[in-house]
């Protein structure tokens, strides 16, 4: 996107690091980039989807807590706790495929206790906080006198191995975007543009019941009451989304909310869940139209959206004022799809008008690409993919195929290998400190599909095999760097932008497209 990968809920680096996409460099763009392919066409069909489908699996295995629970033992509140309890909490706990413990001489409450056994209570805020074990009881309860604000979550640990025999937490059907330690700052935590891509590509794969769980968690990210009604926020814990900082960011917002109309009309006309959703995206699609600026330098452009960080601390009430071309051809994507499903009043007036003003204000006509953006003050020209492989896609779907050519030639500027893997990194690196950038390539692939070049997209998406870890999960880049804001960690959306690339090849759904979601239930 149009701002680093973990900047993207932050604040903009229009003279620094910008869009962190890196497009891969495929064999069919090797005339447009100059670059020697990774990869050539066609190949193992199989391998493909067995690469693909060990993606996806990764990729839904995001939905848990991450905690590895070594038993089928099970444990359980004796009743729903709000986050707000900080009282008594009890349960019970069900030991299955283990020896039974030994019971000591201690008791509690005046029940025997068994040894190496003892149950944890967490709670989760901005992250996930240990506040108390106390002995598992031989008959199976076990009992804290007080809890503290937060989603409750209750673990049954083998002290003498320090295993975790059963886990209970809620399921709120968000991914964790990031597959990291838990003494990772990022541990447990769900970006909503993370979420907004695991919907797409539970949708386009036809997981249906998948989607739907990813679906409910996306609208646990969107602001119900209060001045950012309809809007979503940039990120939260995946275990108390509620909690969430009131961070809100235009183009964040327009993907999820593309995601929410593109599940949307996957859905059977009679789906008892069909009018929560579109009253949802309605919302949404408010939010977003009441970012477009009526005047001034940024007239008809979406601006960067509300909250941000000041000397005093965080300001919710805040207004982002620059605009950021990303986010502009997220909006326009989103709103010409809310015309299509919602048949939303404003929005199809509204797309035609953002429409111009990107190519108005956001366009560089002499120089075949897209700026990063625009503050108030004037044009932003930092070199940065997504804002040339996105906006490829845009211009393409607005029905400019030679400008659509000339953005998707300028990523050659990006083009870099690191080691086996080919790509793009996500601004112009020397050749001494190659990076590739599995989300933007996937995007190249994408625009590579749409512009009309199949093979080369189909070839782009498999010079990024090498990059497959054995979990299936794609990392975010091929190398960790702080200055950019890239990591090598597994990620949710490099692992989607991989699966919805792949889809479009194929000629299914995928993202910013089209086509109507059909298929098999595979859920």
């Amino acid at each position: 996107m149009g701002v680093s990968r973990l900047l993207r809920h932050r604040r903009p680096r229009f003279a620094r690091a910008g869009a962190v996409g890196v497009a891969i460099l495929l064999v069919g763009a090797v005339a447009l980039t100059g670059m020697p392919a990774a990869a050539a066409t066609g190949g193992n069909l199989e391998l493909d989807r067995t690469s693909e489908e060990s993606a996806w699996s990764w990729l839904r295995s995001q939905l848990g807590t991450g905690t590895e629970v070594t038993t089928s033992s099970r444990i359980q509140p004796e009743r729903s706790y709000p986050a707000s309890w900080t009282d008594q909490v009890e349960g019970h706990f069900v030991l299955v495929g283990v020896e039974p413990p030994t019971v000591g001489h201690e008791l509690v409450d005046g029940v025997p206790v068994y040894q190496n056994l003892r149950v944890q209570a967490l709670v989760v805020t901005d992250t996930t906080y240990l506040i108390a074990t106390v002995p598992a009881r031989a008959d199976g309860t076990f009992s804290f006198p007080w809890s503290r604000p937060g989603t409750k979550v209750f673990r049954l640990v083998d002290t003498s191995s320090d295993a975790v025999l059963a886990e209970f937490a809620p399921r709120t059907g968000l991914v964790r975007s990031f597959g990291v330690d838990a003494s990772h700052p990022l541990s447990g935590r769900t970006f909503a543009y993370d979420q907004a891509l695991a919907l797409l590509a539970a949708d386009s794969l036809g997981h249906r019941d998948t989607a739907r769980h990813l679906a409910d968690g996306l609208l646990r990210l969107q602001t119900r009451h209060g001045p950012q009604a309809g809007g979503f926020i940039s990120s939260a814990a995946a275990l108390n989304p509620a909690a969430g900082r009131p961070e809100y960011r235009t183009g964040i917002h327009a993907v999820a909310t593309y995601a929410l109309l593109a599940h949307l009309r996957s859905l059977p006309r009679l789906d008892p869940r069909r009018a929560e959703l579109a009253a949802a995206a309605h919302c949404a699609v408010d939010w977003l139209l009441d970012q477009q600026a009526n005047d001034g330098p940024l007239r008809g452009l979406v601006t960067g959206g509300h909250g941000m960080f000041r000397d005093g601390g965080f300001d919710p009430g805040a207004a982002v004022p620059w605009a950021s071309t990303e986010h502009n051809i997220d909006a326009w994507h989103t709103l010409s799809l809310a015309d299509t499903v919602l048949g939303h009043a404003r929005a199809g007036a509204a797309a035609r008008v953002l429409d111009q003003a990107i190519m108005d204000r956001l366009w560089v006509p002499g120089e075949g690409r897209f700026l990063q953006g625009r503050t108030p003050d004037g044009p932003d020209p930092t070199e940065v993919l997504d804002v040339s492989s996105w906006g490829a896609i845009y211009l393409e779907a607005s029905g400019r195929h030679p400008e659509a050519l000339a953005a998707l030639g300028h990523t050659s500027a990006f083009a870099s290998v690191a080691g086996p893997v080919s790509g793009f990194a996500p601004r112009p690196v020397a050749p001494a400190s190659p990076l590739v950038w599995l989300e933007g390539s996937a995007g190249v692939a994408v625009a590579q599909h749409v512009t009309g070049d199949g093979d080369g997209a189909e070839a782009t998406l498999r010079a990024l095999r090498p990059a497959q870890q054995p979990s299936g999960a794609y990392p975010g880049a091929t190398r960790d760097d702080p200055y950019l804001e890239m990591t090598t960690w597994p990620a949710v959306a490099a692992t989607a932008w991989v699966i919805l690339g792949a889809q479009a090849v194929a000629g299914r759904p995928s993202i910013w497209d089209v086509s109507p979601i059909e298929g098999a239930d595979r859920s």
